[in-house]
């Protein structure tokens, strides 16, 4: 690679300044029909239960609050819940978008369910909360711990993974990039082409100087 004139190089840049400006535009244009019309919205549902008679210490981990946090997310409570609801969808996938958490130090558990349709992720996360409540109950006995509903399953309102402002920005950002690293490397083989043109052009006048210089030292035969 060829030393960087960096001058040469904001020139070049300036000089293409409208192919720049397209490739940002096309960018944003990308940005807004990815943000708008391809990807899917997923609205997420959340709720918040208690737990009372954890027995847990304060500042202690309760294994009793890990177990109630993976039978929320488990196949006995999520596959019925699938059937009951006449969701169109596996296990895995309900799985993948279903999420309990213990809030640390406490007998608090958050839930949540994220789905494409705000109304599909408060029925599921409902039929989850009562369904787990029920199962709660099986699995330990009824004087076992009680699940109390603090906060119910709300209705969300926006989709949680679309950020049309962050998203569309970034493809500008991107797109700005790959113009920038695109015209750098242009950049670089067309001044390797012009010096290696240039090199080719010196050696052939030096060429042909020295062959002249040549010429006139030898003397010239008398006849």
């Amino acid at each position: 690679m060829e030393e960087i004139n960096l001058y040469d190089l904001v020139r070049f840049y300036a000089r293409k300044w409208l192919t720049i400006a397209t490739v940002v535009m096309i960018g944003a244009i990308l940005g807004v029909i990815y943000t708008f019309f391809v990807q899917q919205p997923q609205y997420k549902s959340t709720a918040t239960l208690l737990l009372v008679g954890t027995g847990r210490t304060s500042n202690q981990e309760s294994v009793v609050l890990n177990n109630y946090v993976q039978l929320f997310e488990s196949r006995r409570i999520l596959e019925p819940v699938i059937a009951e609801q006449k969701y169109d969808a596996t296990y895995d996938k309900l799985a993948a978008n279903t999420n309990a958490e213990n809030v640390k130090n406490t007998d608090i558990i958050n839930v949540s369910i994220s789905t494409s349709s705000p109304k599909t992720s408060k029925s599921l996360l409902e039929a989850a909360i009562e369904k787990f409540r029920n199962e709660a109950k099986t699995l330990y006995g009824d004087g076992a711990i009680k699940i109390n509903v603090v906060d119910a399953a709300d209705a969300p309102i926006a989709p949680t993974n679309v950020r049309p402002i962050q998203q569309i920005g970034l493809a500008i950002v991107a797109a700005f990039a790959l113009a920038i690293v695109a015209l750098f490397f242009i950049y670089d083989y067309t001044t390797a082409q012009k010096t290696q043109t240039k090199a080719a052009t010196d050696v052939k006048v030096n060429a042909k100087v020295r062959a002249k210089a040549k010429t006139k030292s030898t003397p010239k035969k008398r006849k």
